[in-house]
């Protein structure tokens, strides 16, 4: 299991570096600019740019031939799969960490609003869930080639899902405050459903399908 996610962050090295790179400089700016609607871009950039990475690893084992070569190592099916869904976990520790640390030394500097940080932050992490629980089992049904596509679709399923539960929650109670709080975690909730589904679906299909 370790010797996978070794290889699976040996292989996406370097794109894991760049993105870092780019969410600090790009986060530095975007707080910089004292903005409501920047801090809430810098955030979710972060985990969209450092987690989407792991979603990169599936394209790459299909292309290179390496999905079919694992299907050989002395290991369960399911451990394989695992392993995929613990690389996007670490991954999105550490978009957590770099978000959090850019937010601590800028605010030596910068005074911004703890409360806005910690929703998007949780929206954010709810955004990426939403999109590796539809990338992971619909790449394993259609096939890394289509990863495109599957990202399209993820990014409409995680769209789809934050307006209906946004909407949902106006029907139950008025725009008071504790809103916004209750929206973030309510969307972060569903979306860890979510994932945990679709880690259940992706076991199976990954059993039945013939490579």
């Amino acid at each position: 299991m370790k010797g996978l996610i070794l290889n699976n962050f040996y292989s996406m090295r370097d794109s894991i570096k760049l993105s870092l790179m780019i969410a600090i400089v790009a986060n530095v700016i975007l707080i910089a600019t004292k903005n409501s609607t920047s801090l809430q871009i810098a955030i979710f950039l972060s985990f969209v740019l450092i987690s989407s990475n792991a979603f990169e690893v599936l394209k790459q084992d299909s292309s290179s031939g390496w999905s079919k070569f694992e299907l050989i190592l002395p290991l369960a099916r399911y451990k394989i799969v695992q392993s995929k869904y613990l690389t996007f976990l670490l991954l999105l520790v550490l978009s957590l960490l770099v978000t959090i640390g850019i937010f601590a030394v800028t605010s030596l500097f910068i005074n911004s609003s703890e409360e806005l940080i910690l929703n998007f932050i949780f929206r954010g992490m709810g955004f990426v869930f939403c999109i590796a629980s539809i990338v992971y089992p619909l790449t394993y049904i259609l096939g890394g080639d289509k990863s495109e596509v599957i990202r399209l679709i993820s990014m409409v399923f995680s769209l789809g899902v934050f307006g209906l539960i946004y909407f949902l929650q106006l029907k139950v109670m008025e725009k008071t405050e504790g809103f916004d709080r209750i929206f973030s975690l309510s969307f972060l909730l569903v979306s860890i459903i979510f994932f945990i589904i679709s880690y259940v679906v992706s076991i199976i299909t990954y059993k039945e399908k013939e490579f």
